[in-house]
């Protein structure tokens, strides 16, 4: 099977404005903030209140700071760079 998932297929752009919500990262563009904080759980660091909050909303993570099966679709599609599955 070759299919390339996209980030957008995993979390699509109303879901993301949802969980945001009025979070503030400057200039940061939400998916880079988002891929970064699943990186992180993925890797066993911590990432801020606010990413976290905003990836467990999204189902990316569990509260227990570990990666869901969604999660690590959306690690592999951000980190993939179109390669396919």
């Amino acid at each position: 099977m070759n299919h390339t998932m996209e980030v957008k297929d995993i979390v699509n752009d109303q879901e993301l404005d949802i969980a945001w919500g009025n979070a503030d990262f400057g200039n940061n563009d939400k998916r880079h903030i988002i891929k970064h904080a699943v990186l992180k759980c993925a890797s066993g660091y911590y990432t801020g209140r606010t990413a976290k909050n905003i990836i467990i909303e999204l189902g990316l993570a569990y509260e227990r700071w570990e990666l869901t099966p969604k999660g690590k679709q959306y690690l592999f599609a951000a980190f993939s760079n179109g390669i396919s599955i």
